[in-house]
């Protein structure tokens, strides 16, 4: 039986990565980026196709790591290590051995491991006694991911606000609601404003296909070109177009559809590495149900939701804010950039997220690891 796509992928991926294993080390013991002692880490077990689960709490662990915390980063992929290298200044050790982990964690007597994933090898991790385990996940959303029995395993979960509270409580059973601490966005706390611009900006940052029907919120394929051609034929709009690193790891069709996409549109694709800069670069962000989505709230971002499931965020907007069919989009962008934010858009920043005052979030997550 011949290998699917994303097997194929999976399977170059760690052949590669086993390549790069020698160099990798050398590269970090050349730039002397061993850890030496970390009483918080980071565990991450996967690829470089799933390192943007980790790099967007890369800017939140430097910034705390400056206000006087002892952090490093473990990783389990050479690959995954080496982006390391190069994304961030925190130390971190890397080896594919967890005897070796759970022996230097002893060493350093570490405090706190933290997930930002429910991946497989978490649950190996989740063995070692001593630390308490937290999980961060990489964005708030309406999901069915986020109310994985998984939670269970952790010594604490970190989540956005109320609304992530109630998810919890009411989809997984039996779940102990005193494990939930809620923190906001630590990764909304840095971001540089932009200035004013003669055209209006527009984001649309559609998801991934997800694994599963239940995971199937992209909007790329029903919807992507059309969004594209009527805002990029209209000289009112600056368009950026974002679409979800994964997209294409399922679906052959979803691959093919981004990649016809990024040809036409060319000129549109997002230059910027930070997810959440370029959502405070947007006058209107269009987003399906994802973190994305949530986070252009919490920022105060005009949304132009792309959803057809039911969901507290689809409905606490108002309808003028369902992107529908996308009939009309020119207008309906430009009518929603001036007439701004809505109330009942800035009610769900308030039940969403527990804070969106900048720099709380990331002291509410220094206080957790400093109480440890």
């Amino acid at each position: 039986m011949a290998l699917i796509p994303s097997q194929i992928t999976q399977a170059t991926g760690k052949a590669r990565a086993l390549i790069a294993e020698r160099s990798v080390r050398a590269e970090i013991a050349q730039g002397q980026r061993e850890i030496q002692q970390a009483d918080h880490v980071i565990f991450f077990a996967e690829g470089p196709g799933q390192f943007y689960q980790l790099g967007v709490w890369l800017g939140t662990f430097e910034r705390l790591a400056a206000q006087g915390l002892s952090i490093g980063l473990v990783l389990m992929d050479s690959l995954s290590a080496r982006q390391a290298l190069n994304s961030s200044t925190l130390p971190l050790l890397f080896t594919r051995s967890m005897e070796q982990i759970e022996s230097r964690l002893r060493e350093w007597n570490t405090k706190s491991i933290s997930y930002v994933n429910n991946a497989q090898r978490n649950f190996t991790m989740l063995r070692f006694n001593g630390p308490a385990h937290i999980h961060l996940n990489h964005g708030e959303s309406e999901k069915a991911s986020m109310v994985s029995n998984q939670l269970k395993a952790y010594d604490y979960a970190c989540v956005a606000g109320p609304a992530a509270v109630d998810r919890i409580c009411e989809n997984i059973s039996r779940f102990d609601s005193s494990h939930l601490v809620q923190i906001g966005r630590p990764q909304l706390d840095a971001l540089e404003l932009e200035g004013p611009s003669e055209k209006i900006r527009v984001l649309y940052a559609p998801t991934w296909e997800g694994d599963s029907s239940a995971m199937a919120y992209s909007s790329v394929m029903r919807l992507g070109e059309r969004i594209l051609a009527q805002l990029v034929n209209d000289d009112r709009f600056d368009v950026r177009f974002r679409p979800h690193p994964k997209t294409g790891d399922i679906l052959g069709e979803a691959k093919k559809t981004v990649a016809a996409l990024q040809s036409r549109f060319e000129s549109t694709m997002d230059p910027v590495p930070d997810a959440s800069q370029s959502l405070v670069w947007a006058d209107v962000a269009i987003c399906d149900t994802s973190a994305m989505a949530y986070d252009a709230v919490a920022l105060n971002i005009p949304l132009l939701l792309a959803a057809d499931r039911p969901s507290k965020l689809r409905d606490g907007l108002p309808m003028e804010q369902h992107l529908g069919n996308a009939n009309g989009l020119a207008d309906r962008v430009a009518k929603l950039a001036a007439s701004g934010v809505a109330g009942k858009q800035k009610q769900l920043a308030q039940y969403f997220f527990a804070t969106t005052e900048p720099g709380m979030a990331t002291k509410k997550l220094n206080q957790l690891f400093s109480g440890l």
